[in-house]
């Protein structure tokens, strides 16, 4: 393949911006660019030593640092030689453009990931893993995204492919021997089958969580107009993101925030006070409000500690039957009767129990701590592809005693593609390009 190069740093003013160049010329590429007192010659240079000298390119000189990484023991599987040069637009483009002119190629989106998951380097959720890496926002989004990145989902369904494709194979062979291999060859895979689908059946079950860990838990604050909402928000997020006043129906519309609580992402959405009104924009707020609080994975109803819930109120809640709602009982700085109510009892206007309303909001959504030490389903395409695989094992291991061989393998071959789109051992070129088309360039 030819050899690429790329900015793999932000475009921008910095301390260090780095070219990478990868490919079987790198180092001829880089010595038509770079020099260095230390070698007389660039294909001198040792693996993994940084080499400080000049990169000239078409009259722009900068003082930097020049490493090179030998093939096979490289992020790409090929050599590769990195430029860190002073971090500046005009620096790292001129640097790039010579490596370009030098007979290097500009690398596309992702290439360089890409070159790795075809060297062998890591497996197609191995390569979506940095992807999360890069895009994490929270700590279980990292902590979820490096475990995968390090291969420990994909390992898991190596050995699935492994296991079924052994099954594959006695069975295929048992068609040519039937009278010696087949019920031998039934037992084995019936077992293997009945095994994977326990396998795969705990592995979707993490699903849930993981969209949580990927996209945070959505929640929605509602409640009757002027009730506290927009304080809560702003005694959530720490900040006066939502305007406060006495005056009802001051939001509108809704506005998001995002905060991080145990290492989970919340996605705060305040929405308009739901009242009664002819004023149509904010019946249309109050509408959308309705439809946010339906859709979300927690509903937050805001009230007053030490009254009843008036009539608005109660039809708010059955406006949200269904949907898993969390109490809150707010103002309980104010004189009022003792309330036994369930639910969590706050001041937002005085920060008071803002930190048991975060840990609240956790708990109702997700049930214990969650395991990072073992596989969690964060990506959807992945969960489709296993899901598929589930459903194909189960048709298999459902009809074992009744259906012929033939049709067993179907169903066997059908979950052994559809795993293998994960790893990669069975995607077809369109879901690998529409992968690595979603990297950033230089990666």
């Amino acid at each position: 393949m030819q050899t690429i190069a790329a900015i793999s740093t932000p475009v921008g003013a910095g301390a260090i911006g780095i070219v990478r160049i990868s490919g079987d010329d790198a180092l001829k590429v880089a010595a038509k660019v770079f020099r260095t007192s230390k070698l007389s010659d660039l294909k001198d240079a040792v693996p993994n030593m940084m080499y400080y000298g000049t990169a000239t390119c078409d009259g722009i000189s900068d003082r930097c640092l020049g490493v090179y990484f030998k093939a096979p023991k490289t992020y790409t599987g090929e050599d590769i030689f990195e430029l860190h040069c002073h971090g500046g637009i005009r620096i790292v483009n001129e640097i790039l453009k010579g490596c370009i002119e030098a007979g290097a190629r500009a690398a596309d989106k992702g290439e360089f990931t890409k070159r790795a998951f075809l060297n062998g380097k890591l497996a197609l959720s191995d390569a979506e893993a940095v992807i999360s890496m890069i895009n994490a926002e929270s700590e279980a989004q990292l902590k979820a995204s490096y475990r995968s990145m390090t291969g420990e989902l994909s390992k898991s369904i190596f050995a699935f492919e492994e296991r079924l494709l052994d099954a594959i194979a006695t069975m295929e062979a048992a068609l040519d021997y039937p009278e010696e291999m087949e019920e031998e060859s039934r037992r084995v895979a019936k077992d293997t089958v009945n095994s994977l689908c326990t396998e795969l059946e705990k592995l979707l079950s993490t699903a849930k969580t993981g969209s949580y860990v990927k996209q945070g838990i959505d929640v929605a604050i509602v409640g009757i107009a002027n009730v506290g909402k927009s304080s809560t928000l702003n005694a959530l997020t720490g900040k006066d993101r939502a305007i406060v006043t006495e005056i009802a129906g001051t939001t509108r519309d809704s506005l998001e925030e995002r905060i991080e609580v145990n290492g989970l992402l919340i996605n705060l959405i305040d929405t308009a006070g739901i009242r009664e009104t002819d004023d149509k924009i904010e019946k249309l707020g109050v509408d959308r409000s309705r439809e946010i609080a339906k859709n979300s994975d927690l509903v937050l109803f805001i009230t007053e500690a030490g009254r009843e819930l008036d009539e608005e109120e109660k039809k708010i809640l059955s406006s949200v039957q269904g949907a898993k709602v969390l109490y809150v009982f707010n103002k309980d700085d104010k004189p009022h009767a003792k309330d036994e109510r369930k639910g969590i009892f706050i001041s937002a206007k005085k920060g008071e129990g803002i930190d048991k309303l975060k840990s609240a909001i956790v708990d109702s959504v997700i049930e214990g701590n969650i395991d990072f030490s073992g596989n969690i389903v964060t990506d959807s395409r992945h969960y489709d592809a296993l899901r598929r695989a589930y459903s194909s094992l189960t048709s298999a291991r459902d009809n074992f005693d009744e259906e012929p061989a033939e049709c067993l393998l179907v169903d066997m071959r059908d979950a052994y593609s559809a795993l293998g789109e994960i790893t990669g051992s069975t995607a077809d070129e369109n879901i690998v390009n529409a992968i690595f088309s979603k990297f950033c360039l230089g990666k």
